[in-house]
């Protein structure tokens, strides 16, 4: 039987094959689906969708929803409000798999976070949302920013 040790470095390897192979093969779109839905399942893991549920009980005046995300809900950055705009930069990659190093960065992850930070906010404020990420240290950016259009 294969060691822990073995098994991560093949989970790394399939994990790597399988991005490059939707990399290649998926257009712009169904990248993004296929990465957001990952993000959506790290939001339930972690569980981020069961704290912005609490969040989301509390109030619903969007100031306080923002306030109470940074201080219960793990993120790379933090939020801020600006009209109907949410928005965080972050200095590092947010990943905890790359952040762990089983995972190589690479710019088809970063949809990934988009699709975590979707599942969130929609939590949060009851209705669908738009997250743009405007930068991405994945994409060779400085920083990555998340907007979140809440109109």
């Amino acid at each position: 039987m294969a060691d822990e040790s073995s098994h991560v470095d093949l989970f790394r390897e399939w994990v790597a094959a399988l991005l490059s192979g939707a990399d290649a093969l998926l257009d712009d779109a169904k990248k993004e689906k296929l990465l957001e839905s990952c993000g959506r399942a790290c939001a339930v893991h972690y569980g981020s969708v069961k704290s912005a549920q609490s969040i989301a009980k509390s109030t619903t005046e969007i100031d306080d929803l923002v306030k109470q995300v940074n201080e219960k809900i793990s993120w790379c950055g933090k939020w801020g409000r600006e009209k109907d705009t949410i928005s965080s930069v972050c200095t590092s990659c947010g990943c905890p798999l790359v952040r762990d190093g089983l995972l190589s960065l690479s710019p088809i992850l970063c949809n990934c976070s988009r699709g975590y930070v979707k599942a969130v906010f929609e939590v949060i404020l009851g209705r669908p949302v738009i997250v743009d990420l405007e930068q991405a240290i994945g994409r060779g950016d400085e920083i990555c920013r998340y907007v979140v259009k809440t109109r």
